[in-house]
Order: C-alpha cells, then structure tokens, then sequence
C-alpha cells in the first residue's frame, strides 16, 4: 500500500472512532438546585432562597436563611414593634421559622 492509502485509511478510523464515542455529560438535580448554581444562572437570591428553602421543606430539614439581611438595632426593633402592632404584618423573618402544629406562648 502507498502512502495515501494508508493515510486515507487512518483518517477514516479516526473519523470513524470520533463520530462513534458519545459525549455525555449528566447534571444531576441537586446541582441544578444548589443556590450557588442558581444564582450564577442569572436568578436573584430571592429565588434561590426560596428553592433552597422549599428542598428543606421536602427533605424535613430546619429551615434557615441563605443570605442573612444586615440591618441595625434601629430597624430591627422598628419591625419588631410593628409586627407586635399589626399581627398583619408579614416580615420576611417569619417566613424562615419552622411551623409547630401546637399552640405556645411564643404565639401569644
């Protein structure tokens, strides 16, 4: 055989090889839910937040805020005097407490 056969023989095994071996890539669901994942994906925190929040619901797991707020003392205690005010107030930190099915003096 000549060189160009051999060539043209080679080429073909490659192409051959190339076009036979599949490329796959998995991502699994936890990776699509992980908030790192999420927010880098262009969604807010809030978003990311709430997925992370509603995967510990399902899996029975405390739930606790992701991206913790700084505020003051001033603020703080403004919301807290207004939520004891208005009961109708619904704070972003309430959201984030586990829901015991009894009754308690915290309730009160």
């Amino acid at each position: 055989m000549d060189a160009m056969n051999v060539r043209a023989i080679i080429l073909s095994l490659f192409l051959s090889v190339m076009t036979v071996v599949p490329v796959s890539a998995t991502v699994a669901v936890e990776q699509f839910t992980d908030p790192e994942f999420v927010v880098n994906q262009g969604y807010s925190q809030l978003t990311a937040e709430d997925v992370f929040m509603s995967k510990s619901r399902a899996a029975g797991k405390p739930i606790e805020p992701l991206y913790p707020q700084n505020q003051n003392a001033l603020v703080r205690g403004w919301k807290a005097f207004w939520g004891y005010i208005d009961p109708a107030h619904d704070e972003v930190d309430r959201i984030h407490h586990n829901i015991k099915p009894s009754a308690s003096f915290s309730d009160l």
